[in-house]
């Protein structure tokens, strides 16, 4: 018995000290699935990825789009996500690569996010905000590429 736990305390110390250096979840990872989502139009695992108010209030905050509610925004930032909708057509047509990862402090993050037009081999550089809720990074705000912003 002695020799069981002897051989099995350099184990669990080393267990220990791994899981006491994590920084905790990584806002790069969550990102990264979040793109895989969207591309792959699974509307239905995107919505737990993004607040939506925050980023319905940021993506819509120019002054054209007073006259909508904030129910209205979330309405058309979600349907810009599935199908031919806006935000799915350009990253639908992008080669999307996630960066690095900054936290601000521990309970905010920027991932930098490069859109490269598959066609053009234009690239769009961006970052994503993220804010840490429940011990879930959620993504408050974003700009999907600049032809887009542009055109609506």
């Amino acid at each position: 018995m002695f020799r069981k736990l002897l051989y099995s305390l350099p184990i669990l110390s080393a267990l220990i000290i791994l899981s006491c250096g994590s920084d905790g979840p990584s806002a790069r990872s969550r990102v990264l699935d979040f793109v895989r989502l969207i591309q792959a139009d699974s509307l239905a695992d995107i919505t737990p990825f993004v607040d939506l108010d925050s980023l319905a209030a940021n993506e819509f905050s120019d002054a054209k789009y007073d006259s909508l509610t904030l129910a209205e925004k979330k309405q058309r930032l979600l349907t810009g996500f599935i199908g031919s909708g806006e935000y799915r057509g350009v990253w639908a047509k992008s080669q999307i690569v996630v960066n690095e990862e900054f936290r601000r402090d521990d309970t905010t993050a920027l991932v930098e996010v490069s859109f490269i037009d598959r066609s053009t081999r234009i690239q769009y550089y961006s970052q994503m905000g993220l804010k840490l809720r429940g011990g879930v990074w959620a993504i408050t705000n974003f700009k999907a590429n600049q032809e887009n912003r542009e055109s609506r």
